[in-house]
């Protein structure tokens, strides 16, 4: 529907002889091979000429189909194998070459007869490792790449996917909680002036979800006196940041919550989802350290206004929070016009988005 859309449309950019009508006809086409070049410069790492016979060959809504199917490139894979069957030293240099292989396709080094053709699904991966950003800079990420591995995984298996589903593997993997901040986030003691940190409860809302102001469908900011209209502000985003307590090392216990880290001598609980600690969350039932009935993101339609009651468990209160973000407005035409600028163009129309 949406590509009927835009093929309706005026082009998007103009002149142009790549483009036929702002969209190719996505059974019969590309009708060239510059047609072809064009599409597969966006929805791969570049063609070869093999790809250009191939989507000739198939025409666009075969050549789809095939890359849904594709069997996905894995960076666990590669860095398990030059760990555990090589038994060569590892490092960020390891999965950036697990990187280049599902980049440029190929036969797979461990298995000859695989050959890596998922080119779709890395380019969305990498399209969307701009928006939900980690990385090695950060010291402790730095020294446990498998953790980084194990992250682009998700991204590369959620490339086709409901992005509520990516928000929450997102939000519970050890890469994100270090570089974040939300491992370890404890409820509120204010005998000891502890309180939640609220870098991901920023960023989440900020860069991953909805950005500042509330938007059209079109991506245009929406006006109020001339001027545009903020999302939240402070007291949603403490708010979010008490809801997102409780959670740590799969492998930790509660008695140890404060303490434990990671796994130093293999790393494996970085490759696995944090745990949720009830002892250490925020469910507004304490009433000198917790914030009662926390209103999160309000908007038409918003679950309860998007006010989170007390009571809730770590899970119950972390879904309720996602729920609330993904379903604000805001997401599609946020998300949409990143996607478009990494995928396609980089200065999308308004009406393109």
């Amino acid at each position: 529907a949406l590509m009927g859309a835009a093929g309706a449309a005026a082009p998007d950019r103009w002149p142009a002889q790549l483009h036929r009508d702002g969209m190719e006809d996505l059974i019969g086409g590309p009708y060239t091979d510059a047609e072809a070049a064009r599409f597969l410069a966006q929805a791969t790492f570049g063609p070869t000429d093999a790809d250009l016979t191939r989507l000739r060959q198939l025409r666009y809504s075969a050549w789809l189909t095939e890359q849904y199917n594709a069997a996905p490139s894995s960076q666990m894979s590669y860095y398990n194998w030059v760990a555990n069957t090589l038994q060569e030293g590892t490092g960020t240099t390891t999965i950036r070459e697990a990187w280049f292989l599902g980049a440029l396709g190929g036969p797979d080094p461990q298995n000859n007869l695989l050959i890596h053709s998922d080119q779709l699904r890395q380019r969305v991966a990498f399209a969307l490792s701009e928006i939900l950003v980690v990385s090695d800079q950060n010291s402790l990420l730095a020294q446990f790449p498998n953790g980084l591995a194990y992250y682009y995984d998700l991204l590369s298996n959620n490339a086709f996917g409901n992005y509520r589903t990516l928000l929450e593997q997102v939000t519970l993997s050890p890469a994100m909680g270090v570089y974040l901040n939300m491992m370890g986030n404890r409820r509120a003691d204010l005998s000891q002036n502890i309180h939640p940190d609220e870098n991901y409860a920023r960023e989440i809302n900020q860069l991953f979800s909805i950005g500042l102001v509330k938007l059209n469908l079109d991506g245009t900011p929406q006006l109020s006196g001339g001027q545009p209209i903020p999302t939240y502000n402070q007291a949603v985003i403490t708010n979010f940041a008490h809801v997102f307590t409780g959670w740590k090392w799969s492998d930790c216990s509660a008695a140890n919550f404060t303490s434990c880290g990671p796994d130093y001598t293999t790393g494996i609980n970085f490759q696995t989802p944090m745990a949720a600690f009830a002892a250490y969350h925020d469910n507004g039932t304490d009433p000198v350290n917790d914030i009662a009935n926390k209103q999160l993101l309000s908007y038409p339609g918003a679950v309860n206004g998007g006010v989170l009651a007390n009571g809730g468990t770590p899970q119950s209160d972390l879904a309720f929070a996602l729920d609330n973000i993904f379903n604000h407005p805001n997401l599609g035409p946020f998300l949409g016009k990143q996607l478009i600028q990494r995928l396609v163009t980089s200065n999308p129309s308004p009406a393109y988005v």
